[in-house]
This record gives structure tokens, sequence and C-alpha cells, in this order.
């Protein structure tokens, strides 16, 4: 008797923490989504207004991931009442430039996103690692590393931020020159590509290379290819100078991946149950981990825990909407890892998945 006590007790104290919990972001939450940033010439009551629709339209393409989100009608209605979403504006001065930063209100947002079936890309975004390869002007190819200040290195950095697209650049050390070279990634040699990323731990790999086409009207061009999990994009800008690639180049990739991981609100979208499986859930921290990040999948309105053992806990996910969406996010994350269940076991309809956490000590 004792012991089932204990084991209840041990239940009802992990439920209780969870409900208390806050757990700090992980790398893939991306801060500030419904931040934005913008110039102003004044402090005037027409510049604010005119910078806080600005923002207002630069949060909406963050979230959307589509440009033609912006034009959408039920978008300019909100414009025309913006304050009714603006949770808080303020004033900075970088160099002698004056901008105004103005954050809104996300179940706002989200609210009017889903009423009009529009798009929605939570917080969650693959972290991509950057491998770019161009020629100097002396003809001599390189790989562009996480120490780079040219003006295509910083317009890259300033819209990865302006877009909430997390990247990562190489630090061509030593350790990366061993195992790579610019050669590799302008072939787009995938083997030492993705054997020298392993040390990064980013979530995807993006390869690309920037060539110069004189007889072009726009002869500057970026090829690129990028590596998911099991999913591969493709695409190519140009531009007048190779300064100007950045912008298209991340705006282009926002509306990539903006496809495959947002989500969007139907008439006929329905709650429903997904049970799962978790072995490896050693200490309470495993367990407050888990339930702290499947809470933060767009899709999911909530998470109860049914049993808990150190073998084997049980999990009720309730979902509204896809339920590949949320395979996709768990797939993305990593930290948990579909059990293998060995050649001879088939898998039912009705039977529940079994993953292990792999989430660290």
């Amino acid at each position: 008797m004792s012991r089932l006590l204990s084991r209840f007790a041990l239940i009802a104290s992990i439920t209780l923490l969870i409900m208390l919990y806050n757990g700090a972001a992980q790398a893939k939450l991306v801060d500030n989504l419904y931040s934005a940033e913008v110039e102003v010439a004044s402090q005037s009551n027409a510049h604010r207004q005119q910078a806080i629709r600005e923002a207002f339209e630069r949060v909406i393409l963050k979230v959307t991931g589509q440009p033609e989100s912006i034009e959408h009608e039920a978008v300019k209605r909100a414009l025309r009442s913006v304050s009714n979403y603006l949770i808080q504006y303020g004033y900075s001065d970088n160099q002698g430039q004056r901008t105004l930063s103005a954050t809104f209100d996300g179940t706002k947002i989200r609210s009017l996103l889903a009423e009009h079936q529009l798009p929605y890309w939570g917080s969650r975004r693959p972290e991509l690692l950057m491998w770019i390869a161009a020629e100097n002007d002396d003809g001599r190819r390189i790989i562009l590393d996480s120490f780079g200040q040219s003006v295509f290195e910083q317009q890259l950095e300033f819209y990865s931020r302006q877009f909430s697209l997390p990247i990562r650049r190489p630090l061509m050390d030593l350790t990366d020159s061993f195992t790579i070279s610019a050669m590799d990634v302008w072939a787009r040699f995938m083997q030492p590509i993705k054997d020298t990323s392993k040390r990064y731990g980013t979530d995807g790999i993006f390869v690309g290379k920037i060539t110069h086409h004189a007889e072009s009207e726009e002869p500057w061009k970026l090829d690129w290819s990028v590596e998911v999990g099991d999913r591969r994009l493709y695409g190519q800008v140009s531009a007048t100078s190779k300064d100007w690639l950045a912008e298209p180049l991340m705006q282009q990739l926002m509306a990539k991946l903006s496809s495959i991981y947002s989500v969007t609100a139907s008439d006929d979208s329905v709650s429903q149950t997904m049970a799962i499986k978790v072995e490896g859930l050693n200490k309470l921290q495993h367990v407050l981990a888990l339930e702290s990040f499947l809470k933060s999948i767009v899709s999911v309105q909530d998470v109860t825990l049914k049993h808990y053992s150190q073998s084997l806990s049980e999990f009720d996910i309730v979902i509204n909407g896809s339920l590949d969406h949320v395979i996709q996010s768990i797939n993305l994350d990593g930290r948990l890892k579909v059990r293998d269940m060995g050649p001879f076991v088939s898998m039912s309809e009705n039977q529940v998945q079994t993953y292990e956490w792999r989430g660290g000590n």
C-alpha cells in the first residue's frame, strides 16, 4: 500500500509542477515574433502612425511567411484599426538613425489569421547552417564564414532577424578546414557538408553559391538548396548587385519554409486526441521539458500526463488541426525518437506510438 501511495504522490507532484512550470525557450523558439523595428523620420504623430502600420505589416509577413497575406482584405481592415492590436511602442537611436519598435498582441493576430483562414507559422522554426560559396575579386572561391562583414553578410543577418529565420554560419576554423573546402560547397558535395555540419547541431543545412553572369539584366545570382530532415527545398534569386541578394533570398526561403511548417485553420477543423508512450523519462525535469515542448507546438491545445514511470510514460495530446503537423514538429525537434519496433512487429492503426526521450540529462 505504501508503494502505491508513493507512486500516486509522485504522479501528483509531477502534474502539479507541470501546471506551474514555465520552461525556458528551446533553441528553435524564435524571440520577438510579434515585434518589428522600422526606421522613422521623426516622432511626429503622422510618422509614428505610418511606422506602426509598417511594423504591423512586417509582423504579419513574419507569422504567415507569405507576402500576399499583407494584401488580404482582412489584414487591410486590421491596418485601419491597428491600435487595437498594438501593445507598446518605443523609439531608439542607432548610429544617428531613429527607429520605432512596436509589439503587437499575438493572440489577436492568431485569431485574425484563423478567422480568415490565413497561414500561421509559430515561433518554433528550423535553424539552418548556411554554407555559401562565393568568388573573390581575384577569382578564388571561398566559404562565407561567421566572421565575414561584407554588405551581403550583414544584410543576411539583418533579414534573418526581420523574418525570424534562425541561421548560423560556419566558423571555418581548423576543424572545419580539415573536412570541407569551398569546392565542396560550390559543387554541392553533400557528404563533406553533412559531416562538417554535425558539430553545429542545427536542424537543417543550407547550401548556396553566388555567381556572376555579365550578360544578364540582374547579373548576380544565388542558387540554393536546403535539407531539413527528409525535406528538400530549392530556389534561385538574382539582383543587380551581390550586396542586394540577401533580402530576396531570405524572403524566398521564408515563403518556402512557411509553406511546409505553417498551419491554416479551417471551418471543418475539429479537436482530436493523439496518445503517445515515451521511454526514458528518468527525471522530473525530463517530463517537464517534454510537456513544455509539446505545448509549444502551434496545433496542440493541451497535454495530459496519464501515467508515469521511469520506464514508460503515457501522454494524451489534444490537437486542433493537422496531426501531421504535430508529428512533423516532433521529428524536427529531435528529442523524441520513434522506437524501433523490430521487423516482425506490425503497427496497427489503433496502436499507440512509442517514442524514446533523448533530451539529455
